[in-house]
């Protein structure tokens, strides 16, 4: 009975065990088909309940704004004083070479100089040498020009006789020279001052 009732049992799992490896590769394609339609998830940064910012990224930038170039310092030394003139050698030059066209242009120069470095009595001496070699020269522009320096120079030492007297020697000066704009001048000066000018117009 025993025997019977094994060989029965192998006769019924015979067919089974044939139908084993089937049920595997059923079970197999059902969980590959289950990975390919789920839906693939990438990890992310953002946190939960945390709001992603996107910011645009230009894809021009602007162009840049152009600086002014830089000044580029002259050549010398724009402070460096300007040269002393050495009018003494200049004036003894011209003696030696009795050049009193120059001489009278010379003194003139010297005398404007120590004018504005205030030596108003070596400015005098320099503008009378200065009129003694135009005179001998027959330079009218120079006489002019250092009668007027000698009048300005006179009239800021408060002497306005001598001062209208230079002022009435330029003025005749400067008819003969047909220079208007300085003859104006010089009229201006005598009437602003109160000269006598009644007796130099006989002169013209």
């Amino acid at each position: 009975m025993i025997e019977d009732s094994g060989g029965a049992l192998v006769e019924f799992l015979a067919p089974l065990a044939l139908l084993v490896p089937f049920a595997l590769l059923i079970v197999a394609v059902i969980l590959l088909r289950r990975q390919t339609t789920r839906p693939q998830e990438f990890p992310t940064e953002t946190k939960p309940h945390e709001t992603q910012v996107f910011r645009a990224i230009p894809t021009d930038t602007p162009p840049s704004v152009a600086e002014p170039a830089p000044v580029l310092p002259k050549p010398g030394r724009p402070d460096a004083p300007e040269p002393v003139i050495d009018w003494a050698s200049r004036i003894a030059a011209a003696e030696t070479a009795a050049d009193h066209a120059a001489l009278g242009e010379l003194y003139l120069a010297s005398a404007r100089a120590e004018i504005a470095k205030g030596s108003a009595e070596q400015a005098a001496e320099h503008l009378r040498a200065s009129l003694r070699a135009a005179t001998k020269s027959k330079n009218l522009p120079v006489q002019a020009e250092a009668r007027l320096e000698l009048a300005e120079l006179a009239r800021l030492a408060g002497d306005l006789t001598t001062a209208c007297e230079h002022w009435q020697i330029a003025r005749g000066l400067f008819h003969k020279l047909s220079d208007a704009a300085r003859l104006d001048e010089t009229e201006r000066q005598m009437r602003t001052h109160r000269c006598p000018t009644d007796w130099v117009l006989t002169d013209f």
